[in-house]
């Protein structure tokens, strides 16, 4: 925690310790990239860490992934969050049943970073739950960030310190914009009460146990500015941005040191009255956020981490989670998540203690430099008007009762937007399926006459749909993603992608045996290269004989594993193309071991 050249990879969180498995995980987070989530299944399941490029590149994989994954993983994403994709695809349908996107009660944002995960035991004896209480959401950013991590197991006796961090949990169906199916209500509700049971140990070098802050959860914010600290001779506060109502209400106890760490264009946009007291103000410095080339350029960058220590005598008190330096996070009109930790401040920048100095001289001093106020161009009059109006148009499309209808047509599926939204005036709002690419838009009209929309194939369908606001003046477009309530789309669009993926007896017979290895024999087959360039016979390495063999193993020592392979062939057996790239000789095979395990159940 406190060495700042330490990389953690937040797949490292979900992924299970040994003798255990992923039961289930909740992640909370304020902005969405889908294709974190197409990635995270494999990755996590099968211990893979490749590119989202590399996983698109071998759907079938990620498709089972996915099909595992999204009863155990659930997202809950701030309503504006979620960001139009870069590249279209069928598999963004298999993320809705985990996706729910949520509003703060109090009118800011649903800005937390926290992930609750809880592993069962391959043995008796009681589960783990993991917390991470983050800075980093849920996208495939290169900014700079900080996570506090820690694993234990629930006890017989509620845990103070646990109390919040357990009623942000229960409190996450009642801010879904659509009801929660009653299953996961159950889950959310029990994972909380694991949650309150358990005392969460601080990282090494604080003392006992980690307490947690849950702000923002009440409908009606009260303007009290949160006080984590009421006296302090030192503060150290870091936050990419910052708002004169959070740095007085910090300057209230009474430090007589302050380091205030920030953006430049966040601090530059203060007036100097607000940062008035702050001993000593720093920036990261450009070059130390530079990252080796890779296939992130153009992604947001810079600062993003939020932490505050409060030094108060021989103590030290420690912030992490998502609030940043504003009024909206310290009134309560955001919901936050932060985690505090206690310990020995320790004495200048010597190993011992988890002080302002010691943190600062295990290298995070020599990523800044101190902040010079920059006089930059200032927004005209136009731009002004022209951003406030995208706002505007906006949260009109959030408030908009708008649903997505199916209806089966002669030469496809009928994908239309039906409902209504207010006059958007200059605003030019652009509306597609992310299952399409951005260039079969339609132009939004007042009122949805005429309705936009789509014909699509069925695999097509989906609940995701993209907006862009676009306006006639010299600022960027406003994008995101929004999750509709849905009508008529029919049973079977899963099955149907897997049937567009798996659309040949070979590319069957090949996937069947990936899945007979497992998770081991997925990520083999995706690190052996591009399945349809392979050589392929059903008469040599995939003979009738060779995939008995793979079966019976599977039956006898593993009969879970096979799992997934009646799941396959019920799908295809759902579908009537389906069955046709079956061989004969294989469905005679399977339907007998099936048989075989189903007696043995009995």
């Amino acid at each position: 925690m406190l060495s700042p050249d330490t990389r953690s990879v937040a797949i490292d969180i979900l992924r299970a310790p040994p003798g255990y498995r992923l039961d289930t995980a909740v992640l909370t987070t304020y902005s969405l990239d889908l294709e974190v989530l197409l990635a995270l299944p494999l990755a996590v399941l099968a211990e893979a860490d490749g590119g989202v490029e590399e996983l698109l590149g071998e759907p079938l994989h990620l498709l089972e992934a996915l099909r595992e994954a999204t009863s155990r993983v659930q997202v809950f994403v701030d309503a504006s969050g979620m960001a139009i994709p870069r590249v279209p695809g069928n598999l963004y349908a298999a993320l809705e049943p985990s996706i729910h996107p949520v509003r703060a009660p109090g009118g800011g944002a649903f800005h937390p970073k926290a992930w609750v995960v809880r592993f069962l035991p391959d043995f008796d004896g009681p589960p783990l739950i993991r917390v991470s209480i983050a800075s980093r959401n849920l996208t495939y950013d290169r900014s700079w960030d900080v996570a506090l991590v820690s694993t234990a197991s629930p006890g017989d006796s509620m845990v103070d310190g646990s109390d919040e961090l357990k009623a942000f949990l229960r409190r996450l169906p009642g801010l879904s914009e659509q009801a929660l199916p009653a299953e996961l209500q159950s889950t959310l509700a029990t994972l909380a009460e694991d949650v309150g049971h358990t005392e969460f140990p601080a990282p090494e070098g604080f003392k006992g146990a980690l307490r947690f802050h849950a702000l923002g959860l009440s409908d009606n914010t009260n303007g009290r500015l949160w006080a984590p600290m009421e006296k302090a001779r030192r503060i150290l506060a870091v936050a990419p941005f910052v708002g004169r109502g959070a740095l007085d209400a910090l300057a209230k106890t009474g430090a007589r040191e302050k380091i205030l760490v920030g953006r430049s264009d966040a601090l530059d946009a203060l007036p100097d009255a607000a940062l008035e007291g702050w001993n000593d103000i720093r920036v990261l410095i450009d070059s130390d956020l530079e990252e080796p080339e890779d296939d992130t350029a153009g992604r947001p960058s810079g600062l993003h981490a939020k932490l505050m220590v409060f030094e108060h005598g021989y103590r030290a008190r420690w912030f992490v989670g998502s609030a940043n330096l504003t009024p909206a996070a310290f009134r309560g009109s955001n919901v936050e998540v932060m985690a505090e930790a206690e310990g020995a401040k320790g004495y200048g920048e010597s190993k011992q203690g988890v002080g302002i100095d010691r943190f600062l001289g295990q290298g995070f001093a020599n990523l800044c430099m101190p902040y010079t106020r920059s006089e930059g161009a200032a927004d005209t009059a136009e731009q002004q008007l022209a951003r406030r109006n995208l706002q505007t148009a906006q949260a009109a499309i959030l408030e908009a009762e708008l649903t997505v209808d199916c209806t089966e047509q002669e030469s496809g599926w009928q994908l239309k937007l039906a409902g209504q939204i207010p006059e958007s005036g200059d605003v030019v709002i652009a509306v597609w399926p992310v299952t399409v690419a951005a260039e079969q838009c339609r132009e939004l009209a007042a009122a949805l006459s005429p309705a936009p929309s789509w014909i699509l194939p069925v695999e097509r369908l989906t609940t995701f749909i993209a907006f862009r606001f676009s306006v006639d003046a010299d600022v960027d477009d406003v994008t995101f993603v929004r999750k509709l309530p849905a009508d008529g789309i029919p049973d079977g669009r899963l099955q149907r992608i897997l049937r567009t993926l798996i659309d040949t007896p070979e590319r069957f017979l090949e996937f069947l045996r990936a899945l007979l290895g497992g998770l081991e024999g997925l990520v083999d087959w995706t690190g052996s290269g591009d399945a349809a360039d392979r050589p392929f016979a059903w008469s040599s390495s995939l003979s009738e004989q060779a995939v008995l063999e793979d079966l019976l193993r599977a039956a006898s020592r593993d009969p879970d594993r096979l799992d997934p392979v009646r799941r396959l062939m019920q799908d295809l057996a759902a579908d009537d193309d389906g069955e046709s790239i079956v061989p004969e000789e294989l469905r005679r095979i399977w339907q007998a071991i099936d048989a075989a395990l189903e007696q043995r159940r009995r």
